[in-house]
């Protein structure tokens, strides 16, 4: 999905939560939603990212189970909710009232199939795993530090060789 004109909403403020922000602010995202549990966590990056990038960017504190407004485009979880051994887990979000066709993307990697993603497939939503997510990261290094496009199918069934999924 191309984010230009987008609006998201990043679930979180650690590191990931920031660099996927900023990524999505240079990128041209129209409306960008930083939802996270600790205000004073979320208020701080999102003067960081607004100084830096100019980009529309606000914050929501993040109390109970948090329902995605329907003009939201783009739903990324940044936390480690669900993130292995905890793979029960579910950040607390209530998708009824999501767009059809609103992209969740998860970056927990392991497992791939988080509760948000079986949640959003459900609702019929198009989803992003965190282990594709992952994968993509080291293909764009490999390509900046080679020049040469790495063969993406060996680099994900690696990845899930190396945490006991294949």
């Amino acid at each position: 999905m191309d984010p230009r004109g987008k609006r998201a909403a990043v679930l979180g403020a650690g590191g990931a939560a920031r660099a996927i922000a900023t990524e999505l602010a240079l990128a041209g995202a129209s409306d960008l939603l930083i939802v996270n549990r600790s205000r004073e966590r979320g208020e701080t990056m999102v003067r960081d990212i607004a100084a830096r990038t100019g980009a529309p960017i606000r914050f929501q504190e993040w109390l109970g189970n948090w329902r995605v407004p329907s003009e939201v485009d783009l739903l990324v979880n940044a936390t480690s909710i669900g993130l292995y051994p905890a793979v029960d887990a579910m950040p607390p979000v209530d998708l009824g009232e999501a767009a059809a066709g609103m992209l969740v993307a998860d970056a927990v990697f392991n497992p791939p199939e988080t509760r948000l993603l079986s949640a959003a497939r459900r609702r019929g939503l198009p989803v992003l795993d965190g282990l594709s997510m992952l994968v993509y990261q080291g293909v764009i290094g490999f390509q900046l530090w080679t020049r040469q496009d790495p063969p993406e199918q060996v680099m994900k069934q690696a990845l899930r060789h190396a945490l006991g999924l294949a």
